[in-house]
């Protein structure tokens, strides 16, 4: 039973936590925050202030009171202490009757020594509950309850009444305690108003203050989060001398170093392929001469009778013509996955495995060399079609080991592959016929059957001591064709919409 009774209590109180989250709000603004602060402040400030107030008024009141009451006491003791010994009554109901009309006394009485009954006026206690017998003056706090009225406190002051230090009688006078409670609450409820009002004023004066003060808040969070959306070129022009204004110029500053990093790395990227610099941007404290050695696939891919068409050509469109090229070579070699490594005039190197983990390297370098030759082909044919010469490629591929890494100087240093089989392909590139691409027989047999090649002629080709045999690529495998021809097309419309950044990485 015990257990069944914890078990409910613990889902009734996740029950009521997972309300409670619900309705607690995720975000609180800070200018909320800042006038609750400040309200709570000021109420306990003015509730603080009231409560003092009204204690030293109450206690005034209190000691007033007593005063008039002990005083009062004293004096008609004085007074009666002669007729009390002679018995004149006369002058005693004289005494208390005078006092009576006084409307701060309730009752006056008189009392022999023995505690008889005098003269009396007005409201009187019950004797029995009356102590004749001290020495001083003493204050008797009692109630008077009634049928038509509410209760009403009472304090009455009861006094010795002496002549020549004999004790011959006592007199009693009676004050209201309530006329002193009622202008204590009505001082009370004066205080807790005006601290009402105060609150009320103190929290739209808090609110609107707040809001004045979290102002350059919501300002800096704004343009934190321009930045955060990439517009670095946003700035708050508050100027201030204050200590926002001191994080107003830092957020200032930090961003236009952001924005110029960014266009560090915009320019950086288009001198090096865009993966070259992410990797060098992303690991900066470890830039610095070193290479280690890899199996990739290098693909160098050139254009044919170049010297000869630019003797024909402007400086201008000989750029043109280059950049043209290089931006479909790039956009091929993304789509594969390599790199552009460099080019070199009118010669572009391509690697494939060395950046990106690629067991597939050789082939996708095949197929980027296929997918070339496949646009060249196809603008040349526009380029016929509008009277342009037409522009050849011969690519030679080749794979094996070399070495990947940051070579040159201290001064000056490029990320790059150096090795036998790199110089290797770029030998084999040079040995092609326009439009062709060549291999080594070592490559062609690791990639059959998705790559058609023709055997050629073996070569003698310089550095190396035996001839080398090579293929001639025609195609692809079929299987392949689908991508290859979609990858075609995403070349030829991206560069069209001038949007190629994104899908080559190197413009």
């Amino acid at each position: 039973m015990k257990t069944k009774v914890k078990a409910t209590l613990r889902t009734v109180v996740s029950v009521l936590q997972v309300h409670l989250k619900r309705l607690w709000p995720g975000h609180i603004p800070i200018a909320f925050k800042l006038a609750l602060v400040m309200t709570l402040l000021l109420v306990l400030g003015m509730a603080s202030l009231g409560l003092f107030i009204s204690s030293n008024q109450n206690q005034l009141m209190r000691a007033q009171l007593h005063d008039f009451g002990h005083t009062m006491a004293l004096q008609l003791a004085k007074l009666a202490s002669e007729p009390i010994l002679s018995e004149d009554s006369l002058h005693l109901r004289m005494l208390t009757a005078n006092l009576g009309e006084d409307e701060k006394v309730l009752g006056a009485a008189i009392y022999a020594h023995n505690g008889e009954l005098l003269s009396a006026a007005g409201i009187q206690p019950d004797p029995a509950d009356t102590d004749f017998d001290s020495a001083g003056v003493i204050a008797r706090p009692w109630f008077r309850r009634t049928a038509d009225r509410p209760q009403e406190r009472l304090i009455s002051f009861i006094a010795p009444a002496t002549y020549q230090d004999i004790r011959v009688g006592s007199v009693v006078v009676t004050l209201s305690a309530s006329l002193m409670d009622q202008a204590a609450a009505r001082a009370r409820d004066a205080i807790v108003y005006a601290t009402l009002a105060m609150t009320l004023l103190a929290s739209l004066l808090a609110l609107w203050l707040s809001r004045r003060l979290s102002l350059p808040i919501h300002h800096l969070m704004e343009a934190t989060r321009a930045i955060d959306r990439g517009d670095l070129a946003i700035r708050i022009n508050d100027r201030r001398n204050d200590e926002i204004g001191f994080l107003f110029e830092g957020f200032n500053n930090m961003a236009a170093g952001l924005l110029k990093k960014s266009q560090v790395e915009q320019v950086f990227s288009r001198y090096v392929s865009k993966n070259v610099a992410d990797k060098v941007l992303a690991n900066l404290d470890e830039v610095r001469l070193s290479s280690r050695p890899v199996e990739a696939t290098v693909l160098f891919a050139d254009i044919v009778g170049f010297t000869a068409m630019s003797e024909k050509l402007q400086p201008s469109q000989v750029s043109e013509l280059l950049n043209e090229y290089f931006s479909y070579i790039s956009g091929a070699c993304s789509l594969y996955g390599g790199v552009v490594d460099k080019f070199i005039g009118d010669c572009a190197m391509l690697v494939f495995g060395v950046l990106e983990d690629d067991t597939d390297h050789a082939f996708n370098a095949v197929s980027c060399a296929v997918l070339i030759q496949r646009l060249a082909a196809q603008l040349n044919e526009q380029r016929r079609a509008a009277g342009l010469p037409q522009v050849h490629f011969r690519i030679g591929i080749n794979c094996g080991a070399m070495l990947a890494g940051n070579l040159g100087s201290d001064d000056r240093m490029e990320f790059t592959v150096v090795g036998d089989a790199v110089n290797l392909a770029s030998r084999l590139c040079s040995l092609a016929q326009p439009d062709q691409i060549i291999m080594r027989e070592e490559l062609f047999n690791l990639l059959q059957p998705r790559v058609i090649a023709q055997a050629e002629q073996t070569l003698s080709i310089r550095g190396k001591s035996a001839p080398v045999k090579i293929y001639s690529v025609q195609n692809i495998h079929r299987k392949f064709q689908p991508l290859l021809q979609t990858n075609l097309q995403e070349v030829l419309s991206c560069r069209a919409n001038q949007q190629c950044r994104r899908a080559v990485g190197h413009v």
